[in-house]
């Protein structure tokens, strides 16, 4: 609503590229080079770190070129958010160029909140209320959740 915007037809996958990240993140994984990854379809970079960081018991602090907010809900495919290990950045940077897959550095994992510079920063101990308690609040305790089928 604020950038004027509400709709547009999804982003078309690219079967390719998503077959590169995988073959990356399999890759980097069995070379020890990444602590975690997080794919970017449901929610974008900003719910994948804010799961990221509230498994990890541990912050972050990013940095994003711009109007952060595209980089932060786009839901476009073959993405994800990898945290490398200390030390391990230029590897799994030849790694990325190896398989065609673009690699950019956004931040750094440690703290205790998540941070947007620029933006905002969120305490992980607010971030961790909050998403324990988003259903509870919506159905409140002892009221039947949703019925899902599928």
């Amino acid at each position: 609503m604020c950038h004027s915007h509400l709709g547009g037809r999804p982003p078309a996958p690219d079967l390719e590229a998503e077959r590169r990240l995988a073959a990356l993140l399999a890759a980097a994984s069995a070379d020890i080079l990444l602590a975690a990854a997080h794919d970017l379809s449901d929610g974008g970079l900003a719910i994948a770190l804010a799961e990221s960081c509230l498994r990890g018991g541990t912050g972050c602090t990013v940095r994003l070129p711009g109007d952060p907010f595209t980089p932060l809900f786009s839901e476009s495919p073959a993405r994800a958010v990898v945290a490398v290990r200390p030390g391990a950045e230029p590897a799994f940077g030849r790694l990325a160029a190896a398989y065609g897959v673009p690699a950019v550095a956004i931040g750094i994992v440690g703290g205790d909140s998540l941070t947007v510079a620029g933006s905002f920063s969120i305490p992980l101990a607010e971030l961790g209320a909050v998403h324990a308690r988003t259903l509870p609040a919506l159905f409140g305790p002892g009221r039947p959740g949703p019925v899902l089928s599928g």
